[in-house]
Order: structure tokens, then C-alpha cells, then sequence
């Protein structure tokens, strides 16, 4: 599907194991070789602690196995994307944005390990952008909340959530690239409620 996709809009495809570091590294290897060097990237690859089609389980049921697999994808996935990256990008204008969630920012009961996963990449966005020697890279996270795509579970389509276009999260994440400053965490949760910046708090130790 990914080179059906690749053709139509006239781009390329190539394959890559998102949890595995080798595979990070080879794709970064081809797509310096075969298109050059990117001036945006957008990290998105994620997954829920369950498929969509199955019920949530508690925290203590989940199979340990499914809970390597959510962390492998949703934090090491991005980890692994940034360590691959980073030293082509590093003080070189252009931005990377990182897919966190709604579950970025608040609980979501029905999946505790996704809300971990995205709460990490929403501090390791705002870490990363406070090391100077990033820039003028920009890092950034887009938080949205229900998108209509394979991984939402069917449990989240009953209609208590609003869902919104994949197309609508896609211009957000091309304008977040374009004009979000280093650190910015946006949220989305609907399509009729514009986007906003969720801003850290400043800390005081005095």
C-alpha cells in the first residue's frame, strides 16, 4: 500500500522496522543516497496496546509481549528515528516533527501504556529543543485527539469521540513543520476546534 500510495502522489516508498535500530539506519542510509538530505521529517508510526478490533485489557493483563510491542513502536520507534537522524540534521535549518497524542497531555484510562508512550514523546520533544546545539533544527510535537485511521479501536467510534479526517491532522502537521517553534506542543481534538499550543510551565527554584 505504501508504494501505491508513494506512486499516486508522486513520492517515494521505502520499508523500514520503526522498533528496530538497524532498520532506522538503512532507511536514513537510502533516502541520503537516493534523495538527499530531508528538510522536514515527520515521525508518526504508533500503535495502541491493542488492536483495533479487540477490547482494551487492564494494566495487569496486558501480555508483556503486546506491552514491548507498544513501547518498541510508540517511544523507542521515535528514539531510534531521532539517534539515525540527528547527526545529518544537527544545526542545519529545517524541523522534525513528532506524532505525540491527546494522550500526550492527559490520562486516558482505557490505555494507560499509550498515555506513557506519548507523555514520554512530549517530554523528550521539549528536552531536545532546549539543547542549543540543535539549532536552528526545530523539534515539535502535534497532539491529536481521534483521527479516522487503522489504529483508532473500534471502542473509540461510538460516536463519544469526535474523530476527524486524517487530511485535517496532515495540514496541521505541514503548517507545525513550517512555522512551529522549537519545543512546541499543538493540540487538536476536533475538526472544529482550531489548534492551540499547550506551553510548559515555567518552573521557579527560589
Amino acid at each position: 500500500r505504501g508504494e501505491a500510495v508513494a506512486a499516486r502522489i508522486g513520492g517515494r516508498f521505502f520499508a523500514c522496522d520503526v522498533a528496530d535500530p538497524e532498520s532506522w539506519r538503512e532507511l536514513v542510509q537510502r533516502v541520503l543516497a537516493e534523495v538527499g538530505r530531508p528538510d522536514s521529517v515527520h515521525l508518526n508510526a504508533g500503535i495502541m496496546s491493542v488492536p483495533p478490533d479487540e477490547p482494551f485489557v487492564r494494566l495487569e493483563d496486558l501480555p508483556l509481549e503486546r506491552y514491548r510491542k507498544i513501547v518498541g513502536v510508540n517511544l523507542d520507534g521515535v528514539v531510534f528515528g531521532l539517534r539515525a537522524l540527528l547527526p545529518h540534521l544537527r544545526g542545519r535549518d529545517g524541523a522534525i516533527a513528532i506524532t505525540a497524542s491527546v494522550a500526550g497531555v492527559v490520562g486516558v484510562p482505557e490505555d494507560p501504556i499509550y498515555t506513557a508512550t506519548k507523555h514520554a514523546l512530549v517530554g523528550l520533544v521539549r528536552a531536545l529543543a532546549a539543547d542549543p546545539t540543535l539549532a536552528p533544527l526545530r523539534i515539535v510535537a502535534i497532539c491529536p485527539g481521534g483521527v479516522a485511521t487503522a489504529i483508532t479501536p473500534a471502542a473509540m467510534r461510538d460516536g463519544r469521540f469526535p474523530i476527524m479526517a486524517p487530511d485535517v491532522m496532515a495540514r496541521e502537521v505541514v503548517d507545525l513543520l513550517e512555522n512551529g517553534k522549537s519545543g512546541e506542543v499543538r493540540l487538536r481534538v476536533s475538526e472544529r476546534q482550531p489548534a492551540f499550543s499547550i506551553e510548559q510551565p515555567a518552573l521557579a527554584y527560589d
